[in-house]
C-alpha cells in the first residue's frame, strides 16, 4: 500500500494521524536493519514499533507511545528512533529480537530474583547471628560466679553436714573469700585459675594461720568438684551452671603443718575451774552448770550436750542420749551415744531442771533455742579474765571448750582408766565397718561405760577434793 511505503516520518505526520489510519513506516538506514512503524488505533497518541522480518514473517516490537505535547507522557521522535537504532544492533548481532528481548528480561529477572533471595538470606544470617548472640549471652549470664559456686556448695551440705559445719562454711566465705576478695569472688567460676587460689591462701597463710589455710584449700577443692558434677545431677534445684573443665584448687599445694593440740587443765585448775565458774561476772548459771555436766560425764562434746531435749534423758535408767554426727556422713549418719549419769551429774540435771524445766532444752539461756557452740568460749575468756583465773599468783593459760574433753581423757589416763574404757565413755574411734553392722547397739554397751564412768568420778573426786555431789546440790532425786 502507499500508505506503507518505506519513507521518512516527521513530527508533523505522526501529529496528523487519525484514529484507525494506516501506520507510518520509516524504515533504518543500512540494508535489512529494520524499521520504524507509528499506528494510531483509537483517540490516544499514536504508538511506535520497531518492526523486522525473521523467515519471511513481519515481527513488532512495542517501543513506546509518541508525545504529541510537551504535558504528554511519552517519547519524542529522535528518542523513538534511538530506540530503534538500538534494536536494529540487537537484530544484527543477534537475529531474533524478540527472543533476545525475552531472554534477557528473563535474566534479569532471575538476576532480581537471586538478588532478592541474596538479601533475604543475609537478613536471616543477620538475624540468626542475633540470635546466637542473645542465646550466648544467655548462657553466659545463667554461668555462675565463683561466689555462687560456693554458696551453692554450702547449700548442698545442708541436711548432710551438721548445722555447725555450715555455719563455719559460711564464716569462712564471708571473712576470707568475699571481703577480702570481692572481685575474684566476682569472677565466673570456669575463669578461675590457680593463681586466684593462690591469692586467697596466701593472705591466710601470712597471718600465721596455717592450719586453717589447709583447711579452706580443701573446701575451694571440695566446691569445684561439686561444680564439676553437679551440671549433671537430677533434682538440682539450682539453675546456675558453671561450664567447668578442671579444678583449680586441686593443683594448689599447701605445706603440711600439724599442730597437735596438748592444752589440757591441771588438777588445780580444773579444781579451781569448778568452784568459780558459777561466780564469774558474764558466766550465766545455766553456761556453768554445762561445763560442770560436760566435766561430770567424763569430758563429752559440749555441741552433742547443748544439742539435747529432755527427752533424751532417762533419768529413771540415769542415761542421756547423744547423737554424734562427727565425721563422714555427718547429720544424714548420726551414731547414738548411751552416756550414763553419775550422781554428780544428777544432782547437775536437778538444779538445771529448776531453771529450764518448762523448755524443751536443758541448756538454753533464751527458751528459744539451745546454746550454740560459740557462748561457752565466750563465757571461758570471761573467766579467764576474771581473778579467778590466777592460781598461784599466776594467771591460768588459755584453754577453750574442748580441752576439757581432754583434760577428762588425760584424768582418766593418770588415774589407771585403760585406753578402751576412756575412748568407749567419749565415744572414741567408735565408727568403721565393724561398729557399723555389728556393734551397733548403744545399750550393749552400756555396762562397760558405767564401769568406766564410776572409775572417772572416782578421779574427778580426788582432784575436786570436798567439793563432792553434796556441794553441787542437796538434792538426791530430780525433780
Amino acid at each position: 500500500m502507499a500508505s506503507n511505503a518505506s519513507k521518512t516520518v516527521n513530527d508533523q505526520k505522526v501529529r496528523g494521524m487519525t484514529p484507525g489510519c494506516s501506520p507510518l513506516v520509516e524504515s533504518l538506514p543500512g540494508r535489512g536493519t529494520g524499521a520504524l512503524l507509528f499506528k494510531r488505533a483509537n483517540e490516544g497518541s499514536p504508538v511506535c514499533y520497531y518492526r523486522y522480518h525473521l523467515a519471511g514473517k513481519q515481527i513488532l516490537i512495542k517501543l513506546g507511545v509518541y508525545r504529541r505535547t510537551a504535558r504528554e507522557v511519552g517519547f519524542t521522535l529522535p528518542e523513538l528512533r534511538d530506540k530503534a537504532a538500538a534494536m536494529a544492533q540487537i537484530a544484527k548481532a543477534h537475529g531474533d529480537v524478540k527472543a533476545y528481548l525475552a531472554k534477557q528480561e528473563a535474566d534479569s529477572e532471575a538476576t532480581r530474583i537471586e538478588n532478592e533471595r541474596a538479601v533475604e538470606a543475609a537478613r536471616l544470617k543477620t538475624e540468626d547471628e542475633a540470635r546466637e548472640r542473645q542465646h550466648l549471652a544467655e548462657i553466659e549470664a545463667s554461668r555462675g560466679t565463683f561466689g555462687e559456686l560456693f554458696l551453692d556448695y554450702i547449700d548442698s551440705l545442708r541436711g548432710k553436714a551438721t548445722a555447725g559445719v555450715v555455719k563455719e562454711l559460711e564464716r569462712v566465705y564471708q571473712t576470707n573469700m568475699l571481703t577480702p576478695h570481692p572481685s575474684i569472688m566476682a569472677m565466673k567460676a570456669r575463669d578461675i585459675r590457680p593463681d586466684h587460689i593462690l591469692v586467697i591462701l596466701n593472705q591466710i597463710w601470712d597471718r600465721d594461720a596455717k592450719v586453717q589455710t589447709s583447711r579452706i584449700c580443701a573446701y575451694l577443692s571440695a566446691a569445684f568438684n561439686y561444680g564439676l558434677r553437679v551440671e549433671n545431677s537430677v533434682g538440682r534445684s539450682s539453675a546456675k551452671s558453671y561450664n567447668l573443665e578442671n579444678n583449680p584448687a586441686a593443683v594448689v599445694a599447701v605445706k603440711k603443718v600439724s599442730v597437735p593440740v596438748t592444752r589440757a587443765l591441771s588438777d588445780a585448775e580444773l579444781s579451781k575451774f569448778w568452784k568459780t565458774v558459777e561466780t564469774t561476772q558474764g558466766v550465766g548459771p545455766v553456761m556453768a552448770l554445762l561445763f560442770k555436766f560436760v566435766i561430770a560425764t567424763g569430758g563429752q562434746r559440749i555441741l552433742n550436750i547443748c544439742e539435747t531435749s529432755w527427752d533424751d534423758y532417762d533419768l529413771e535408767v540415769g542415761t542421756v542420749r547423744l547423737i554424734h554426727r562427727k565425721g563422714r556422713g555427718g547429720q544424714s549418719m548420726g551414731r547414738p551415744h548411751l552416756v550414763p549419769l553419775t550422781e554428780r551429774a544428777v544432782a547437775i540435771l536437778n538444779r538445771v531442771k529448776e531453771i529450764n524445766g518448762c523448755h524443751p532444752w536443758p541448756w538454753t539461756t533464751t527458751g528459744k533455742q539451745h546454746i550454740v557452740v560459740s557462748s561457752p568460749r565466750h563465757a571461758i575468756a570471761d573467766w579467764l579474765k576474771s581473778e579467778h583465773a590466777v592460781i598461784d599468783g599466776k594467771q591460768t593459760p588459755s584453754f577453750s571448750p574442748r580441752d576439757l574433753r581432754r583434760t577428762c581423757a588425760q584424768l582418766m589416763q593418770r588415774h589407771g582408766i585403760s585406753d578402751q574404757l576412756s575412748d568407749l565413755l567419749q565415744a572414741h574411734g567408735q565408727t568403721g565397718v565393724a561398729n557399723l553392722h555389728y556393734r551397733n547397739n548403744p545399750e550393749a554397751a552400756l555396762p562397760e561405760k558405767q564401769r568406766a564412768i564410776e572409775l572417772f568420778e572416782r578421779a574427778l573426786a580426788k582432784v575436786l577434793g570436798k567439793h563432792s555431789v553434796a556441794n553441787v546440790d542437796s538434792a538426791s532425786k530430780i525433780i
